[in-house]
């Protein structure tokens, strides 16, 4: 029988992405796996990634992406595993106007920073990079379509 690969899911944001996460784990139920990613030597990680109003990656994400940078032992394990990895991108809409200005894509820079750093680090994209109005979307309508996604393409 296919061994059911493993999956690391990381929050990171203090806001939204924790809560998002759970629905992420929630769905993956079995396949979630509760480590540190630093350790973590589950085939595929998760990344829910917080946005500023700005589109910028929140603390969490900055600090991650230059963890990843710092990281040769992540990048050799990844690489040689083959690690995959999927980024839901979490954007505020502070208010209407501010996400209208910025256009879509920019809402969620920082969340295809750490899709960048982590395909550096040795990972393949395993989906296309997801995202999610946290205001303007309920889990049921994006998260967890998503991880249904993120399921199926394991």
């Amino acid at each position: 029988a296919h061994k059911m690969a493993k999956v690391c899911v990381i929050s990171l944001g203090s806001e939204a992405a924790p809560h998002i996460a759970e629905c992420v784990r929630q769905e993956l139920g079995d396949r979630s796996a509760s480590e540190e990613w630093e350790t973590s030597k589950a085939p595929v990680l998760v990344v829910v990634v917080e946005c500023e109003s700005d589109g910028e990656p929140c603390p969490a994400a900055r600090q991650f992406v230059r963890a990843l940078r710092r990281s040769e032992c992540f990048a050799n394990y990844s690489q040689s595993i083959g690690r995959r990895a999927a980024v839901l991108g979490l954007a505020s809409s502070v208010c209407a106007n501010s996400a209208a200005q910025l256009g879509d894509g920019d809402k969620y820079t920082g969340a295809s920073r750490v899709e960048r750093a982590l395909i550096a680090g040795g990972c393949t994209a395993l989906l296309k990079m997801g995202t999610m109005e946290v205001e303007l979307q309920s889990p049921e309508e994006s998260a967890i379509p998503w991880a249904r996604a993120v399921c199926a393409a394991l």
